[in-house]
């Protein structure tokens, strides 16, 4: 995981994502689990899709998240196998509202926010 920073205190996390490799598979540790993501293009519908496992296990948890900004990643399903940090794709500066294959990893990064314990 990478780190930006927005002012003298804040740091935002996020995954890097590299979209000259797509379709490729690596890892990240998210809390005490470390995960598996394969990031995938569909170049008919113009979109990205990400595949999370477990990377211990291999068992894999969601198959084709389709990447839509500024909604989370894998939000449906309450389940505590999936990533505790919330996994949202969004740009930092407000510059675009969209996730396409020439801004993924650029303006546009899956960033990490605390998940709510409502």
């Amino acid at each position: 995981m990478e780190g930006m920073s927005l002012g003298l205190t804040a740091e935002v996390e996020y995954i890097p994502v590299d979209t000259s490799k797509v379709p490729y598979t690596f890892s990240v540790k998210l809390g005490d689990r470390t995960y598996t993501l394969t990031v995938k293009y569909n170049a008919f519908g113009e979109f990205f899709t990400i595949d999370l496992a477990i990377m211990a296990t291999g068992e894999i948890l969601c198959f084709g998240e389709p990447v839509r900004y500024g909604r989370p990643m894998f939000s449906g399903i309450e389940d505590e196998r999936y990533p505790q940090p919330v996994i949202v794709p969004y740009c930092l500066t407000g510059d675009t509202d969209d996730v396409t294959f020439d801004n993924f990893g650029k303006e546009v990064q899956l960033y990490l926010h605390e998940r709510r314990s409502d």
